[in-house]
């Protein structure tokens, strides 16, 4: 009876147990028997690292890996006959990998029989599950003062990395978010969280902006568009905060626009850098090869984006003694990554070797579409102050942020701007851009004199000058020309008239070239076909220039 007795009390213990924790496996074969899996979710992220297995001479950094997820616990419990009274429950714990060590394990059994003891040997499962619980989550004593980092061998670190990811998103996909662009919450299930900053939106939304701004070319705005994003609590953002391709592909986006926005961020990165080269041949144009920014062979990769976005600070190292003599001319050689032609980066002519002296083209070399290109840009454009990226606007007020290296300039003038207070520019009246802030709202074709200052102002300077000495000799030949006609438009001398009417005429009249301006004026229409325009008026309004002495009437004789 007593058997039957202790049969029943285990078996209560169990269903208890299984009505706490529904996870609970009771073998079929053995209804004294139970298994149960613990979740291993520290409540501070725990640190490890992942050693290699063969020491080496040189010593490597590691990467410490933050995981806030783990493999289980394995908790396999059989309740043994005299318990809970005569015996302690027999425990064995094991994880999948065996990530744990093997003394914690040893002493979290030890610790269950310690519990049986203190529950003065009775029923004392469920008391060791919530140990277990609590010891899972203070990363079961790994992390110590001493010992800030948990070592785990090498080969487990993909199925350890991979099980921490898997279960953020199962975590994720279960809660709600309201996604900053659409105002509206979402499951997380069709939700993205950003890597870098942790904000999330949701997918639909983040395919439509960034499929936007890469097929118009806005690579650098491939970043989280939460307008906050790097101002909390005064953090600053990153150089480079755009978004990886490997990212990008899991939002997802399609691989066709992930490798237009990785081959656009190079050619953007190439374009800024004033040593690039490109190839002379017309139909290629491919730049050269370069070490600071090699050729993109697989865009999906890590390694494309981090050479994408290399620092361009980044010192260039020492020459060692293998390098050749005469380094001049060896930089000479440049070789278009497209086509394969090797050419002189100097002459852009095909490569004539170490030892032949060549000079740079001239400016007869430069083809007509090239110069009119050249031209564009010098005279409608503003060039930035710090990277002297030519940028043009279309709408907006006139305080520019550079697309390249984000300063804040005067699009008039091309002066920096303080980006703390930018505006502060239009409000000094001693520079030429006061109150000019509104000016060409609607670019460069809108309301405003178009009046700039700075580089802007000198080019439009030199060109009106250059246009004015090419006009020079045409103007002349018109000045001449109006002259000749004036000269021909001239009157004969009249004879003298009779004593009588001289002595009549005692009043002053005006000067001889009193009407001049007046008869200049009617050649200059004429010449332009222009004198329906011409007002007899600009002759001059005094009547008495044009008064006619009358001759005194002479008695006549019959």
């Amino acid at each position: 009876m007593a058997d039957l007795n202790g049969d029943d009390e285990r078996e209560e213990e169990l269903s208890s147990i299984t009505a706490i924790y529904p996870e609970l496996v009771v073998d079929p074969s053995n209804p004294f028997s139970a298994s149960i899996d613990i979740p291993v979710a520290p409540s501070t992220p725990l640190a490890v690292l992942f050693p290699p297995a063969i020491d080496t001479l040189t010593q490597i950094p590691l990467d410490t890996h933050r995981l806030e997820h783990l493999p289980p616990l394995q908790l396999h419990i059989i309740l043994p006959n005299g318990y809970p009274s005569e015996c302690p429950p027999h425990l064995e714990i094991k994880t999948t990998p065996s990530w744990l060590p093997a003394e914690t394990l040893e002493r979290l059994i030890k610790e269950g029989h310690n519990l049986w003891e203190e529950y003065g040997r009775g029923q004392v499962v469920f008391a060791y599950i919530d140990f277990l619980q609590n010891e899972a989550e203070a990363s079961f004593e790994l992390i110590t003062p001493q010992n800030e980092e948990l070592e785990i061998p090498q080969e487990m670190k993909i199925e350890l990395l991979d099980f921490d990811i898997k279960m953020k998103r199962k975590k994720f996909e279960a809660e709600t978010f309201d996604c900053g662009v659409c105002l509206e919450p979402k499951k997380g299930s069709v939700c993205y969280r950003l890597m870098k900053c942790g904000h999330v939106f949701c997918v639909p939304c983040l395919q439509d902006f960034y499929n936007n701004c890469i097929s118009e070319g806005d690579v650098a705005s491939v970043r989280c568009i939460d307008p906050d994003c790097g101002k909390e609590n005064g953090r600053r953002r990153k150089k480079s905060g755009t978004l990886n391709p490997s990212e990008l592909l899991q939002i997802p986006l399609d691989k066709e626009v992930v490798k237009r926005y990785v081959e656009l961020k190079r050619k953007k990165k190439l374009e800024s850098d004033k040593s690039t080269i490109y190839c002379p041949r017309k139909w290629c144009q491919g730049p050269a090869r370069s070490k600071k920014y090699p050729k993109v062979t697989d865009p999906f990769s890590m390694e494309a984006f981090e050479s994408d976005s290399e620092d361009e600070s980044a010192p260039v190292p020492p020459n060692t003694n293998d390098t050749k003599p005469n380094p001049a001319n060896i930089e000479r050689l440049a070789i278009c990554e497209d086509c394969n032609f090797a050419f002189c980066r100097v002459c852009l002519a095909s490569w004539h070797g170490d030892y032949v002296r060549c000079w740079p083209r001239s400016e007869a070399e430069i083809s007509a579409d090239e110069k009119a290109s050249f031209d564009y840009i010098r005279l409608h454009t503003s060039p930035c102050p710090t990277c002297s990226s030519p940028c043009q606007k279309t709408h907006g007020c006139n305080h520019m942020n550079c697309f390249q290296c984000h300063t804040h300039f005067c699009y008039l003038c091309s002066s920096w701007l303080d980006p703390s207070n930018p505006y502060q520019h239009f409000n000094k009246k001693e520079i030429g851009c006061y109150m000019r802030l509104w000016e060409l709202e609607e670019g460069d074709e809108g309301v405003g004199n178009g009046r700039f200052n700075g580089a802007r102002g000198w080019e439009a300077a030199i060109a009106a000058a250059e246009e004015a000495d090419a006009n020079a000799p045409q103007e002349n030949e018109e000045v001449g020309a109006l002259q000749q006609a004036m000269n021909n438009a001239g009157i004969q001398d009249r004879p003298p008239a009779p004593a009588a009417v001289q002595r009549a005429h005692r009043r002053p009249v005006g000067p001889p070239d009193a009407n001049a301006p007046g008869i200049r004026r009617f050649v200059e229409l004429a010449m332009n076909d222009e004198e329906d325009d011409w007002d007899s008026d600009e002759l001059g309004s005094d009547d008495e220039d044009w008064e006619i002495p009358m001759m005194p009437q002479v008695p006549r004789r019959i």
